[in-house]
């Protein structure tokens, strides 16, 4: 890099330097277990909260929180095959027509 640091990575050592500080205050106001619990707490929440920003920053941009993580599957769509030998649709290994198990798909 060139000396500055990317806005993505400056912003996670706020975060992370922010989180630190949080759970020193928090151990040093209310004893060790407490403050190591409510630390946790706001970092569980804090994380939540950013996820939820993304999450609402994606479907400004068009995509859909019906099918969480399948943005790169082709679940609507169906390949046809075509055979090699005859050129009739294939439906399944082999061809009705002739038989064989050579098939190309048609996109």
């Amino acid at each position: 890099m060139d000396g500055r640091l990317k806005p993505a990575l400056k912003r996670q050592m706020i975060f992370l330097g922010a989180s630190f500080a949080a759970g020193l205050l928090l151990t040093y106001f209310f004893g060790f277990f407490i403050g190591l619990a409510l630390n946790m707490v706001i970092f569980i929440g804090a994380m939540l909260y950013i996820r939820w920003r993304q999450i609402k920053a994606l479907k400004s941009l068009g995509f859909s929180d019906t099918v969480m993580g399948g943005g790169y599957t082709n679940e609507g769509v169906k390949i046809k095959y075509v055979c090699l030998s005859c050129g009739a649709e294939v439906k399944g290994s082999t061809c009705g027509k002739c038989g064989s198990n050579m098939k190309k798909p048609l996109f």
